[in-house]
């Protein structure tokens, strides 16, 4: 090898007859993985070992010889760390990345760390070291779990604790997403969806500005005839009668934002909702909505203009400036509110791995004609398949359906 040299005549990491994933194959079956799990409620944790100027071989890590007398210390805890991760009790997928080894763990919570923390302080110990993990350990763990949203919470309480508390094995829940943008093409297709996010965006709220003024004046118009309407009734009025309707809804990986609307509903509608559930429930028109609220004729739309307005999805068009900030895209499954999030089963939660959106399948598929089910499947279908011209041909129809107004509500 010249250069190099094994780091003890042991051959201290082998992978054997372990065989290792190229880069491209590896992130298939992580995207594999990630459907398994949320069909079948269960999680995995994949770890990232960086190589930090060693060479790996297609069978053994070598290091510089340079390195090995400069940094002996250190590289012996490196080994010692790297085999306890390694373990053949733990692994069971591996993968080469750029300058990195990937071990997939399956069917592995986030016990997992703990576990492997445990092993390497006491292994560390056993050497003759003090037992601390060195800060330069900057190992990366990434988690995915399918299942229930009480769980997620759980999780999400774990990972900002050890990440707090564990300086050498940072964890990150990822997504279908996050594993896209770990090749090129992932990256570039973000990086020009996003290019055309803002481009779109600004040329949209360019064309539609003269649209958006006459739809505030006549939101403005129906609120104020709603007051006068309460005043005459002799009821008090809610005070915030204001056109733009800000209400809080759930984005990529579970982040939420506020989405902006045209006030189509009169203030304080949002107080009402359970109430009308349950006569949506009896009164579906045979569609099952899950856990989502969507009414014919719900009597709290503002009788001036609100049913015209969500008609023709006018009432959306302040989501350019969403798309423009960066919390939506658009295209994209269209944002949930945090309660329908929370009722969501395993495999619903595929469709928060990508930004919201404008429109999607789902807008021009029927929109309230479709069932949850549907919906989500159609949503997910998306995520799997999408592309720029795809893209394309969903905003050019999304412009057919917002003409005719077909399966809104």
């Amino acid at each position: 090898m010249g250069d190099t040299e094994r780091i003890d005549s042991a051959n201290w990491f082998a992978l054997n007859e372990e065989f290792t994933y190229p880069r491209d194959i590896f992130l298939q079956r992580i995207k594999e993985e990630i459907y398994r799990c949320n069909r079948s409620s269960q999680c995995f944790v994949w770890i990232e070992i960086p190589l930090k100027g060693f060479v790996y071989d297609g069978f053994s890590l070598l290091i510089p010889k340079r390195a090995a007398k400069k940094d002996g210390k250190i590289l012996e805890m490196w080994r010692i760390a790297v085999q306890t991760m390694l373990s053949k009790e733990n692994i069971n997928v591996m993968g080469q990345g750029k300058d990195c080894l990937w071990c997939l763990y399956i069917n592995m919570d986030l016990q997992l760390l703990e576990s492997i923390k445990g092993k390497i302080k006491e292994r560390l110990k056993e050497a003759g070291f003090s037992g601390d993990i060195p800060g330069e350990f900057n190992f990366n763990a990434y988690f995915y779990s399918g299942k229930s949203q009480a769980s997620l919470q759980e999780e999400s309480r774990f990972i900002k604790r050890w990440n707090s508390e564990s300086p050498f094995l940072k964890v990150k829940r990822i997504s279908i997403e996050d594993v896209k943008e770990k090749t090129f093409h992932g990256r570039y297709v973000r990086i020009v969806k996003r290019g055309i996010d803002v481009a779109g965006s600004l040329f949209g709220i360019a064309l539609f500005s003269p649209v958006m003024l006459i739809c505030a004046i006549l939101v403005k118009r129906a609120l104020l005839k709603w007051q006068a309407e309460q005043k005459t009734l002799s009821n008090e009025p809610e005070k915030d009668i204001t056109v733009l309707f800000k209400q809080i809804r759930v984005g990529r990986n579970g982040k939420l934002f506020k989405c902006y609307k045209f006030r189509t509903m009169y203030p304080g509608a949002d107080k009402e909702k359970e109430k009308l559930k349950k006569q949506q429930d009896m009164e579906n028109s045979g569609v099952d909505r899950g856990p989502t609220f969507k009414m014919d004729d719900d009597p709290r739309i503002l009788k001036h203009g609100g049913p015209f307005l969500r008609k023709h999805s006018l009432d959306e068009l302040p989501q350019f400036f969403n798309v423009l900030k960066g919390d939506m895209s658009l295209v994209g499954p269209r944002p949930p509110t945090p309660d329908e999030v929370k009722t969501y089963e395993a495999w619903h939660y595929i469709r928060l791995s990508v930004k919201p959106g404008l429109t999607c399948i789902w807008q021009t598929s029927g929109r309230n004609d479709v069932d949850f089910d549907e919906w989500m499947r159609l949503d997910n279908k998306y995520i799997r398949e999408r592309s720029t011209l795809g893209d394309l041909a969903l905003k050019l129809k999304t412009v057919e359906v917002m003409l005719s107004g077909k399966g809104a509500s």
